[in-house]
């Protein structure tokens, strides 16, 4: 802005950066300014031998990568124009930081590749297309759901129809671009050898009559996206505003040809291009013959992808080489596509073998339209895309052939149904009801509420959906329940939701009586109250269960028992566990009630499963439709906790605590509100009128304010350590060795659980003791073994003791006290040999609210109370450093005594 011998101008500098709006900086000049001419430009750093302003300050190097350098609006190829450079690399940056993927889909890569995991209903490299849920289309076709319903067909290469079941010749494909759901028409040929350093084509094409056939349109592509120092290099011919174009890049630049206007008069259209090393050439119909040299050194094409004709498999802009993007496929007809990578040899067809493609989509036969033999009724229209076909109804219709009215409750219908968002239209003889998801009511769904106790309809579709944890040897489930009719689904589980189920456990009323039924895969075990339900305004409560397939039900303290029996002993589910209902009825199991499958009809409050409380609200809930409250307040069974009372307040609620307990759900000790623990102890209230806490581990004094350390832990009957093994995925888990010593002054005890402890199926190995006796336990897979114990591993009081534990495989050693006391094979099967412990083990019991009863299953009963040190895994050299471990209410037991 300063013109060349002006005396006044403006001097100006500018910047944008990512997209954000220019920052600039401008400085009026007033005397004369000389022209000025830069020097050399470097990337990175200045090379110490090259003087700087003085202005500059210190100069840092840079670290990082540079791609796509322009200078007035020319682009300098970075690696091939460097006049000189010093310890440049080659710049790898993952893929994924770019974050490609779309629709919720996660990308993943390694130091080569990468790919996209996309969402359920979502595919495509970058998880771009929509996909069906259900998929009509036959041989590998590709399904688009045009609607809820219906779906359309992208046929592969030789195929047609509606769901491409119709097999057809094609000998001069036809193309049509990109389609409205946004797949291009295309056919892959096998990667052309030889194409480096020479080639020609000859073609044909016919254009199809309208104006899009000839804006931005692809012919053919090879090529690969550079990475790095590696360039892009491609060969691409398409058509673009009525003129044909060829380019191709060898790496260090793109090259292109552009052929005069078309004469459309034409119908069908002669190619011949070529290239030897960087020259290339074109002719098109009798028009005159053009040449181009690429620009920089590199003389040789390096392409590794297959030979695209009509059309990409997809459309992404961001995954293609710089200027070979063509924004549609091609619209017409390309036959007697030839090639030759000599200049004295024969020309082929594309194809291995010769004239047959690898792949396609939506290709068609030229100037014969699918249309032919498809009539669409009432009013639709029937849309060709190459071999691809379809009806496109008018409103009102819907199906194949527009066949079907559009009912009341679908997505095209109008007026549109009124249900709110999330909510179900069902459709009645007259009219269409809403089925509301958990905390919406009203006719349309459209006001919320809070669950604290749900209610059911038996009228209605009205249940709730947990997600399902395992269950598979032992289930326990105590539930309160106060019904309103004498029938009805309380809880069921299944292998898989549908009538033929295969395992599944259901607790009902039938007749009034309460009912657990439970299949295994042989038989259906029946268990019935002796006496039967009182309905309105009594709470009822069920304890039932099963271990194996020994079963028991007990309704209001009175309990039926059904004995082991020889048969399957686990039943396998995956279903989630519902409650109240089924999300369709028809679904049920048929053996799982008495009478036809219906919802409960009334007020539910409690339910634990295997010690886990399952939160019955809108917010715990997995799914569920049309559930009520059963009061109608949001005063639920445990809103207020500790014996506080729930008073309602319209849609609010407040507790009134009873003594000693204050906060908004009488959650909180009075003793604790202001509590003096520290280290994010945990206070709990004591009587009278106190606290204590709980150090967590490094930790002790009476608020956990003095730090400590210990080689022997001493556990109190209320402590853990919970060790993460580093080396977990190094470990050969077919073969295990841990070994510790230890003192107790009691008799029952859990001393180490190798394992997560998450459910049932976690492999594990256990140490502890039984009335004074050394007890071991393995599981290495479904099957919980049994007990290890010998009578003669009897503990003393206070004694130190040492036990080693050596898996091999199915083969489990044990010493105490040096003497080998146990030595046997657990599964001479060998259907699992290796301890998949997770890399988690705790000594001396679990987290708080997670007690060792309710953890083992009952293969142990109490937390341990003694001393622990020594402990050693796999022979690691060094002994464990407890002390670096999480874990609470662990003392220092380096003393004696």
């Amino acid at each position: 802005m300063l013109p060349f011998g002006s005396t006044r101008g403006d001097c100006m500098i500018a910047m944008a950066v990512d997209g954000n709006p220019l920052i600039q900086k401008k400085d009026t000049k007033l005397h004369h300014s000389a022209q000025v001419h830069f020097g050399s430009i470097f990337l990175g750093h200045i090379p110490a031998t090259v003087k700087v302003h003085e202005n500059m300050g210190q100069i840092h190097g840079y670290k990082g990568c540079i791609r796509e350098l322009q200078v007035n609006n020319k682009e300098l190829f970075i690696i091939d124009e460097a006049l000189s450079g010093k310890n440049i690399e080659n710049c790898n940056v993952p893929i994924c930081n770019y974050h490609p993927c779309q629709n919720g889909g996660t990308c993943i890569s390694d130091t080569e590749n990468w790919h996209c995991e996309c969402p359920q209903l979502y595919s495509g490299k970058l998880c771009q297309f929509t996909t069906c849920g259900n998929n009509p289309c036959r041989n590998g076709a590709t399904c688009f759901p045009k609607s809820n319903r219906d779906a359309v067909c992208l046929c592969p290469y030789g195929r047609s129809g509606l769901l491409c079941t119709d097999a057809i010749n094609i000998t001069q494909p036809s193309f049509s671009g990109i389609d409205s759901f946004g797949y291009t028409s295309f056919l892959a040929y096998s990667r052309i050898p030889d194409i480096s350093f020479y080639y020609e084509f000859h073609l044909k094409f016919q254009l199809a009559n309208n104006n899009s056939a000839l804006q931005d349109n692809l012919i053919f592509f090879t090529g690969q996206k550079g990475q790095g120092l590696n360039g892009d290099d491609f060969l691409a011919v398409g058509l673009r505003h009525g003129c044909l174009v060829y380019t191709y890049n060898l790496g260090s630049g793109t090259a292109s040809l552009y052929s005069d206007p078309l004469n459309l008069t034409l119908g069908v259209h002669v190619v011949h291009l070529g290239r030897s090393f960087q020259n290339g050439w074109m002719k098109v119909d009798d028009q005159k013959n053009k040449s181009i040299t690429s620009p920089g050194r590199l003389v040789g094409l390096n392409v590794f992808s297959q030979f695209y004709v009509g059309g990409y498999n997809e459309y992404t802009p961001e995954l293609l080489p710089n200027g070979s993007e063509f924004q549609n496929g091609f619209q017409g007809c390309i036959f007697d596509v030839q090639v030759r990578t000599r200049k004295n040899s024969n020309f082929r067809f594309l194809g291995d073998p010769e004239g047959h493609p690898n792949a396609g989509r939506s290709v068609g036969q030229c100037e014969i339209s699918p249309c032919n033999l498809i009539k669409c009724r009432n009013g639709g229209v029937c849309i060709d895309s190459g071999s691809t076909v379809y009806c496109d109804c008018p409103t009102g219709w819907k199906g194949a052939f527009c066949t079907e009215t559009v009912s009341v409750c679908d997505p095209e219908h109008e007026p549109p149904h009124q249900c709110s968002q999330g909510a179900t239209c069902v459709q009645l003889p007259e009219g269409y009801t809403c089925h509301c998801p958990l905390g919406r009511t009203g006719v349309h769904c459209e006001q919320a509420f809070s669950i604290s106790d749900p209610s059911f309809r038996s009228n209605e579709s009205s249940w709730m959906s947990f997600a399902p944890f395992h269950i598979r040897q032992k289930m326990y489930i105590q539930l309160q329940f106060q019904p309103v009719s004498t029938d009805g689904i309380l809880f069921y589980t299944a292998q898989y939701l549908n009538s033929q189920s295969g395992d599944f456990l259901c607790l009902s009323l039938a007749n009034g009586t309460v009912q657990l039924r439970y299949n295994l895969g042989d038989q259906t075990i029946i268990l019935q109250s002796l006496q039967k339900v009182h309905t309105r305004s009594f709470w009822h409560v069920i304890k039932a269960g099963r271990v194996g397939n020994e079963g028991y039900l007990e309704l209001d303290g009175i309990n039926i028992t059904k004995k082991a029996t020889a048969g399957m002993r686990a039943l396998d589910t995956s279903t989630d566990f519902y409650i109240g209902g089924v999300s369709s009825l028809s679904l049920v199991n048929p053996l799982a009630t008495e009478n036809e499958p219906i919802g409960f009809d009334g007020c539910v409050r409690e339910i634990l499963i295997n010690s886990r409380e399952l939160k019955l609200t809108e917010t715990g809930a997995k799914s569920g439709s049309n559930v009520g409250d059963c009061d109608g307040t949001p005063c639920g069974y445990k809103v207020c906790k500790n014996r506080g009372k729930c008073v309602a307040q319209g849609s609010n609620f407040s507790c009134k605590c009873s003594p000693h307990w204050i906060g908004k759900r009488c959650e909180e000790s009075i003793y604790c509100r202001n509590n003096m623990c520290l280290h994010q102890s945990h206070c709990i209230p004591v009587q009278p009128a106190s606290y204590i806490c709980i150090c967590p581990l490094g930790w002790v004094g009476r608020y956990c304010e003095n730090e400590t350390s210990f080689l022997t832990a001493e556990f109190v009957g209320n402590s853990y350590i919970k060790y993460i093994d580093p080396n977990y995925k190094k470990r050969d888990l077919q073969f295990t060795t841990v070994s510790l010593n230890f003192s107790t002054t009691a008799t029952e005890g859990l001393i180490l659980w190798m394992g997560k402890a998450e459910h049932e199926e976690n492999d594990f190995l256990a140490i502890g003791f039984h009335n004074q006796t050394l007890k071991v336990v393995v599981n290495l897979g479904e099957r919980i073994s049994v007990p290890l114990i010998n009578s003669s591993a009897l503990l003393c009081y206070k004694q130190w003791h040492h036990v080693k534990v050596v898996q091999n495989q199915t083969f489990i050693k044990v010493y105490f006290d040096g003497d080998l006391i146990i030595f046997e094979d657990i599964d001479p099967t060998k259907s699992y040999i290796a301890l998949n412990y997770g890399g988690v083990s705790y000594l001396g019991g679990f987290e708080f609210g997670r007690g060792v009863k309710m953890v083992t299953q009952g293969l142990f009963n109490q937390d341990f109370i003694g001393k622990i040190k020594d402990v050693v895994f796999f022979q690691d050299p060094p002994k464990i450093e407890l002390i670096k471990s999480e874990g609470y209410n662990v003392h220092n037991g380096d003393k004696q005594g």
